[in-house]
């Protein structure tokens, strides 16, 4: 049994490629596959299992087919791009397997021809094993991807990155390389510094580049550049001196850096060994809010990427310890409560579609002005995230505890839920950074007042909202220059 994506063209035989059963295999389908030099490789299913990436590869150049087996041993990088012009995957495999692959390569030549796969190459191309899959939906790739690797826990998930286009096409070889199999030049980034922002004397400064533009052109995905620059945009200019002294933004690493997996090295600590999980976890970004006491602030901003996806928590009220009612002695219940407590659990914390707070709390309980808890946004998904929200809890539980001077606290699903925020989602598999730049943005703008479950915001802002953001966001930091100053306005604001 096999578990592939599905495509969604009109021909019947496309859709005899999908099998639905449940494997610990998986594969896709592959329209191209290039091998450092080595270009323009048939190959019609790349099938990935717990040991390795494994697909066959023909050309007019070999003498017959051969079998590529790359184990993830071997494999340093994976990195990704799944727009509705480009499906792409590069690996980037360690220097000394990669020779072992030319040799075998070389034994199957049917004529003499220069052979390179050597991560230390000049030409970007030749350093990489490249697949190009057919032209299947975005979010089958992602949502498969997503799945197989948080279900094979033996993947070390820092090792995938989702990465612009034009990162991607400089990974591939160039269209006229494919038949002559000769060298090309370098395509180079322009890595000219076009922004520092906040400027100096500013802390924690962003730097964007001439070529980190390119990822704001339509069907391109945001890197972590341009969402760290507008949300720390949004902190220091769009929202008022008391409001931004009440909010806390983590950048888009925080995430990543608390659930990374465990060094070796620490795991054979004496100290480290009589930590429980939250602890060790917690020990990945205790320097985060060294300086910072988080349950001073009323908002913490978590954005997260997963899958080549981003989207974003928001930690509310963490210094209140039950939620604040509006007028609880005149209110009245409009029928007897019935409703159901966040289901975390007996779901597995791998299952992205499982169910946070689901209560139906507006005919049961008094409006809530505030209360702890965390608010889940994401655009592609309609739920779920309850392995995001019980490691933010759990990093919320030891951060009290290593704090001074503070009685003993609890943190659960109950006095600290999560509630998935029903807001606008996104048609397409590629605005996802820029939903969750326009979440922040409307959260501050468009206040949420009434914390009762559900919390809905579908209009908060549409498609077309999201279209123009891209061209809105190129302007401002084009505005802003290299040499651009705050201006006295914004220092008062």
């Amino acid at each position: 049994a096999v578990v592939s994506t599905q495509s969604t063209g009109s021909s019947e035989d496309e859709s005899e490629n999908v099998n639905n059963d449940s494997s610990d295999v998986y594969q896709w389908c592959i329209s191209a596959a290039h091998i450092g030099s080595l270009t323009k490789l048939d190959v019609s299913i790349l099938e990935i299992n717990q040991e390795h990436f494994e697909f066959n590869v023909t050309s007019e150049v070999l003498l017959a087919e051969v079998k590529v087996c790359v184990p993830w041993t071997e494999i340093v990088k994976l990195e990704s791009h799944f727009s509705n012009d480009l499906h792409a995957l590069i690996i980037h495999v360690e220097e000394l397997w990669a020779k072992g692959l030319i040799d075998q390569l070389k034994n199957a030549l049917s004529r003499q021809i220069p052979l390179e796969l050597d991560p230390k190459s000049a030409v970007m191309y030749k350093r990489v094993i490249s697949m190009e899959f057919v032209k299947e939906p975005p979010q089958a790739h992602i949502t498969m991807m997503g799945y197989y690797l948080d279900k094979h826990h033996t993947v070390k998930m820092d090792r995938i990155e989702a990465c612009s286009a034009a990162h991607i096409r400089d990974l591939l070889p160039p269209v006229d390389h494919f038949d002559s199999h000769m060298d090309t030049d370098v395509v180079e980034q322009d890595t000219r510094t076009l922004l520092v922002y906040p400027p100096p004397p500013g802390q924690a400064t962003i730097t964007l580049t001439y070529a980190d533009l390119e990822c704001l052109k339509p069907e391109e995905f945001l890197n972590d550049s341009i969402l760290d620059f507008y949300l720390k945009y949004i902190h220091h200019e769009l929202i008022s001196p008391s409001l931004r002294e009440k909010t806390h933004l983590f950048n888009s690493f925080f995430y990543k850096a608390l659930t990374q997996p465990i060094k070796k090295e620490a795991k054979n600590d004496p100290v480290t060994k009589r930590m429980t999980t939250s602890e060790r976890m917690h020990q990945q970004v205790k320097r985060w809010s060294k300086s910072i006491d988080l349950f001073s602030k009323d908002y913490i901003i978590v954005p997260i990427n997963e899958h080549q996806h981003w989207y974003l928590a928001i930690i509310c009220y963490p210094w209140l310890e039950a939620p604040h009612y509006d007028k609880p002695d005149t209110w009245k219940p409009a029928n007897k409560r019935s409703d159901r407590s966040e289901q975390d659990d007996g779901i597995d914390e791998k299952d992205i579609d499982g169910v946070l707070s689901k209560n139906k709390e507006h005919s049961t309980v008094p409006p809530i002005s505030c209360r702890p808890c965390i608010l889940m946004f994401d655009s592609l998904v309609a739920n779920g995230r309850n392995k995001v929200v019980n490691n933010i809890r759990n990093y919320l539980a030891v951060e009290w505890k290593t704090k001074a001077d503070r009685g003993p606290r609890t943190f659960n699903k109950n006095n600290f839920p999560g509630i998935f925020v029903e807001g606008p989602l996104q048609e397409n598999f590629c605005d996802c950074g820029v939903f969750l730049l326009q979440f922040v943005e409307k959260f501050f703008e468009s206040p949420i007042t009434d914390y009762r479950f559900p919390v809905e915001r579908k209009d908060w802002f549409s498609q077309q909202d999201i279209t123009k953001k891209r061209e809105s966001l190129r302007k401002l930091i084009v505005r802003l220059g290299p040499n651009r100053q705050f201006t006295e306005a914004s220092q008062k604001r």
